[in-house]
């Protein structure tokens, strides 16, 4: 029984149906449609890079598997590209936070650009809730506590911070605009990011 089963498992298209088969389960994330298109594109592309000048071989299809890489990185660039392609359209930050996220578990640069988004829409979104939550909690604001150190507090508590507070009121203003700028540049930031790694992708396909 193994002899007969050897040669088949050993196939060129018993290569082929096993990668496109572990590509299909690594999509799950995507709609089944695309998922067939994705497959479908895969699969020509191993039948044309390894059947050039007859017939597929172990040697060709093997040489073609490996110049796409493993299923799985395959199937992550997609799922990847699908929802920055999404983040490009929405622009909301938890959108481009998700597929900023995906992008960084790629590449050192989508993880570089994932701390900077992190780091941007903390800071903006800190100042924003704290310039909203100042007319309910007076307490909130930018304290001095120390030789150098601030501390941006909502003021949610009865507990007196140390030190004293810089803005007073001008918190609702500066934090509004400072809070809100923030968040849109981060955001500017990301959109210029995103489409300039998506245009690389597209031109490395292309070739």
């Amino acid at each position: 029984m193994s002899a007969l089963t050897s040669p088949q498992a050993s196939s060129p298209q018993a290569q082929m149906d096993a990668y496109l088969a572990e590509l299909r389960v690594r999509l799950h994330a995507l709609p089944e449609d695309e998922v067939t298109d994705i497959v479908e594109e895969i699969r020509s592309h191993i039948h044309d890079t390894a059947g050039r000048g007859g017939a597929m071989t172990d040697a060709g299809v093997s040489a073609a598997l490996n110049r796409l890489g493993p299923a799985a990185a395959l199937a992550a660039g997609y799922v990847t590209d699908k929802l920055l392609a999404r983040a490009q359209r929405h622009r909301m930050p938890w959108t481009i936070l998700r597929a900023v996220f995906h992008w960084a578990t790629l590449s050192a640069k989508g993880s570089l650009v994932l701390l900077v988004c992190v780091a941007g829409y903390l800071f903006g979104t800190s100042f924003f809730i704290a310039a909203l939550a100042k007319p309910f909690y007076p307490k909130a604001g930018l304290w001095l506590i120390g030789e150098d150190t601030y501390s941006l507090r909502l003021g949610m508590t009865n507990a007196i911070p140390p030190g004293h507070e810089l803005l007073g009121w001008k918190l609702i203003p500066i934090g509004l605009a400072l809070g809100g700028g923030t968040i849109l540049l981060t955001t500017h930031f990301a959109q210029w990011c995103i489409r300039r790694f998506r245009e690389t992708r597209q031109t490395s396909r292309m070739a």
